[in-house]
């Protein structure tokens, strides 16, 4: 019976990442209140914008004394843009720290089938990907319906239960962590693919449903806990 990994997760935050990176690296507690925060008013959208991307780096690293800085201004400032803008910066946050921990996933329904017996004489088992759930990271590798993985990190199947193996290797891994599946598409020889692991959503996603939503709603129940929990510290 197909196994399904879980549920789609965007590359919304990865993007976000990428920007955050490029952006110049900020310190010290006096450069929010005299600059970051008052340009988040600023009559100039362009302003703005990068006010808050910069607020955003310089809060993931220095989580401990932006988060009780971005949770008054989220509540008691007089501009409804900076609450707004504030609240958005701990939200990016909230799905940062979603994505600290908990089970990976890639996205696909499986099921195992055999392989030719390889040069050395050993049957090996490879996994046949069924389908691709739209935005997951097995879709953002372009992995496709008919793709056969053979290894995953260098470990290949010698004997039945590949998909349970499978399964549980991706699952054991955090969110964010690179795997390479060796894939081996249309026939031709397999191909290395690095893939950067999401996280499941539901532990049971026998469950169903639309699984973006799924995924939705994981994240929005994790940041009001996260919230909560930096609320009362």
């Amino acid at each position: 019976m197909p196994v399904e990994l879980a549920p789609r997760m965007t590359a919304r935050f990865f993007g976000l990442v990428l920007l955050f990176v490029a952006l110049p690296r900020l310190h010290g507690e006096p450069v929010i209140l005299s600059g970051l925060l008052k340009d988040l008013a600023s009559e100039e959208f362009v302003k703005r914008e990068r006010a808050q991307a910069n607020l955003l780096a310089w809060a993931l690293e220095n989580p401990k004394p932006a988060i009780p800085k971005l949770l008054s201004v989220s509540r008691d400032d007089d501009d409804p843009e900076v609450r707004k803008r504030a609240l958005g910066v701990l939200k990016a946050l909230g799905d940062a720290d979603y994505l600290s921990d908990g089970q990976g996933y890639l996205g696909i329904l499986m099921q195992e089938e055999p392989l030719e017996a390889a040069q050395d004489g050993k049957v090996r088992f490879g996994i046949r990907i069924l389908q691709v759930m739209k935005g997951s990271p097995a879709d953002l590798a372009e992995l496709k319906i008919g793709d056969l993985i053979v290894s995953l990190d260098g470990e290949a199947w010698e004997q039945m239960g590949a998909v349970t193996a499978f399964s549980e290797s991706i699952a054991a891994k955090k969110p964010l962590v690179e795997v390479v599946l060796m894939v081996s598409k249309a026939q031709v020889e397999p191909i290395a693919i690095p893939i950067k692991l999401g996280k499941r959503p539901t532990p049971d996603l026998r469950v169903g449903g639309d699984l973006g939503q799924l995924e939705e709603q994981a994240k929005e129940r994790h940041f009001k806990q996260w919230l909560k929990k930096h609320e009362e510290e």
